[in-house]
């Protein structure tokens, strides 16, 4: 194996153990959060990613993709330790601003270098392999860490936060032992240069539909990621086994263990995904197909906490797929701009969805909000295969 692959595999690895993950939904209710709330913040989490993306993924182009990760790992950590200390909506609101920063200095960056640092040691086709192996054992590791997570969220949901960023600190030494990609520190582009290049790629023809198309399907996906702690704990309290009945908390932590061990199954055979439906394929058919599924949950409640298995197996092959279908329509000049860019048309329809949903959860409920949602992408699915049939 290549020594960066294998740095690479490593950074996966320890910027996703994320033991927060089984219970930052409950945390947050906990101290008092409505559904209201959680979307509030979620989409001001989108917001700042809308308005930060494209200066951190320019900052990326100039100061080079791997200074641009180290900043975003550091930021990753301390914002997962203060985390743990928010006791208002006000508080959370500032820490997530903060992480939203923190992200999008290596949303871009981190595809970037991977993609430059391929082409140059390997092949630039070995990204979707790679990203989709670097996933897998992301999730592995996040399986691990959900087990965890839901041990010490069981004794005090804070202590995740805590050790969550503890953990991620370890990818900050990984970051700084990157090698710099081929042209992430090219002085000689200029800011005139780069907008123009992203101007021309974003609002191309082959590029401009899909960017919207994904980023609906992102929407509905992390609207309803909201709600898979609340259904799970709701579906697994006073389950009994062998007459004991363990605590809720440490039973969502198993889940989410599961949930990743699935995807990390399904995310390292995204590169035999691509070869066997293509992108095209994928797109056509993963988002009408997992809309249908999520739109029949009003008629069978049981199939919802089965789907969330589903939801997150789609996440996870989308993610590679994505990644080199833009990778391989962007050129070196502006490519992390580029791809904060696409970030950012993201969260410009991902923030609208995070509001309206969070508010349809506390009115409606959040099974028929599931459902609507699930409508919804379904058509939007459809729309997409008959206008875009000649996609490829």
């Amino acid at each position: 194996m290549d020594r960066v692959v294998a740095k690479y595999y490593l950074f996966e690895a320890t910027r996703n153990a994320h033991l927060s993950g089984p219970v930052w939904v409950l945390f947050l209710l906990s101290r008092g959060v409505s559904y209201s709330g959680v979307g509030l913040l979620d989409a001001a989490f989108s917001v700042t990613i809308l308005l930060s993306e494209l200066p951190t993924g320019y900052a990326g182009d100039r100061i080079g993709r791997r200074r641009a990760l180290l900043i975003g790992t550091a930021g990753t950590t301390v914002g997962s330790i203060a985390f743990a200390f928010g006791q208002s909506l006000a508080t959370f609101l500032l820490v997530y601003v903060f992480l939203a920063v923190s992200q999008t200095f290596a949303s871009g960056s981190d595809s970037a270098w991977l993609y430059e640092t391929l082409e140059t040691r390997l092949e630039a086709d070995a990204f979707t392999r790679v990203r989709g192996r670097g996933r897998a054992l992301g999730l592995v590791t996040g399986g691990v860490a959900a087990v965890a997570g839901g041990i010490l969220g069981s004794v005090n949901l804070a202590w995740p936060w805590l050790a969550s960023g503890l953990v991620t600190a370890v990818a900050v030494p990984v970051v700084a032992t990157f090698p710099a990609s081929a042209t992430a520190d090219t002085s000689e582009q200029t800011q005139r240069a780069v907008i123009r290049a992203v101007r021309d790629r974003l609002l191309g023809t082959d590029l401009r539909w899909f960017i919207l198309y994904t980023g609906v399907f992102a929407a509905v996906m992390g609207v309803v990621n909201f709600f898979v702690q609340p259904v799970t704990q709701d579906a697994v309290t006073g389950v009994t086994v062998a007459g004991y009945s363990p605590d809720s908390v440490v039973i969502i932590g198993g889940v989410y263990a599961a949930f990743s061990l699935v995807s990390a199954v399904v995310t390292a055979k995204a590169g035999r995904v691509r070869a066997a439906v293509g992108t095209a394929g994928w797109f056509r058919v993963a988002p009408p197909a997992l809309g249908a599924l999520l739109a029949g949950v009003v008629v069978v409640p049981a199939a919802t906490v089965p789907l969330f298995f589903v939801l997150r197996a789609v996440r996870s092959v989308t993610e590679p797929l994505q990644g080199q279908y833009l990778n391989d329509r962007t050129g070196s000049l502006g490519r992390a701009t580029t791809l904060s860019a696409v970030a950012m048309a993201h969260s410009l329809v991902v923030a609208p969805f995070e509001v309206v949903g969070g508010s349809m959860a506390d009115t409606l409920g959040v099974i028929a909000t599931i459902s609507l949602l699930g409508g919804g992408l379904l058509a939007v699915g459809l729309v997409w295969s008959v206008a875009h049939s000649d996609f490829s």
